[in-house]
């Protein structure tokens, strides 16, 4: 028994010394570097989700992380927990994503808006940025809703509408300022030069050259170069695309010119040439 004493006490020891000698993770210096990039979809600042915008398992862990300290005896944690259980708490998955109100509301805003941005959705919706977010990430996540990246901004299309490339490039186009009052000018002056499209619309001639090299490169707008000033066009995909879609819902607001001058010209189908 002494032998085993001398043992424990030598091993206690160096425990300690190893403990005082020794940097522990407690105490050892570490740095943290920023991340390098940004999102560049505008989800930046959001706002703070509400209790009730949380998963039904997250209050209730809150309710019992506020409740449990205050009972005393561990069979009345499970007199409690065997209350709960028949709630009939279930996970988010494909099939029922769509029971919850808002999501159900916001997945009819995007089915009925192909191509509409965040912005556009927190009008729709009325809701926070942190909210509409929050239901969106679960949409896209359940393969209800996709996501697309275009010119630094998350366009959002619903899964069971198969759109192309080009029908995608189109109707978020459509929805932009500038992008969709060039388009819309196209479709009412097919031919027009980009001097046309600069007076008519008040642009300066830069902003519309820019726009004009990123349509064309898209196949969205198609380029007469045999007579100069060259003359623009949309190209037989886009006007298909015009033609098979002219019953798209008005925009949000007065801030997508394109879509409404395209709207106002319901009846009218862009001819084929």
């Amino acid at each position: 028994m002494a032998r085993w004493s001398r043992i424990s006490s030598i091993l206690l020891v160096a425990v300690i010394l190893a403990v005082l000698l020794l940097p522990g993770t407690a105490t050892a210096h570490y740095a943290v570097e920023p991340a390098t990039e940004e999102y560049t979809d505008g989800w930046h600042g959001f706002e703070a989700i509400t209790f009730w915008d949380l998963p039904s398992r997250v209050m209730i862990i809150y309710f019992l992380l506020m409740v449990l300290p205050g009972i005393s005896y561990v069979g009345e944690h499970i007199y409690i927990l065997s209350l709960l259980l028949p709630l009939g708490f279930r996970r988010v998955l494909r099939h029922n994503v769509l029971d919850d109100d808002f999501r159900h509301d916001l997945y009819q805003q995007i089915t009925i808006h192909p191509g509409a941005s965040t912005r556009e959705l927190r009008e729709l919706t009325g809701a926070s940025r942190g909210r509409l977010r929050y239901h969106l990430n679960m949409l896209i996540r359940e393969g209800k809703v996709a996501a697309v990246d275009y010119r630094s901004h998350f366009r959002h299309f619903a899964r069971n509408q198969r759109y192309t490339t080009l029908e995608k490039r189109t109707l978020a186009s459509l929805r932009d300022e500038t992008p969709g009052a060039i388009l819309a000018h196209l479709f009412r002056s097919p031919g027009a030069t980009q001097s046309d499209i600069a007076d008519d619309l008040g642009l300066a001639a830069p902003t519309v050259s820019l726009h004009m090299q990123q349509f064309e490169a898209e196949g969205i707008v198609a380029v007469d170069r045999e007579e100069r000033p060259f003359r623009y066009r949309l190209s037989a995909g886009v006007r298909e695309v015009l033609n098979e879609h002219q019953a798209l819902s008005r925009p949000a607001s007065r801030q997508h010119p394109g879509l409404e001058s395209y709207i106002d010209a319901w009846g009218r189908e862009v001819p084929h040439e």
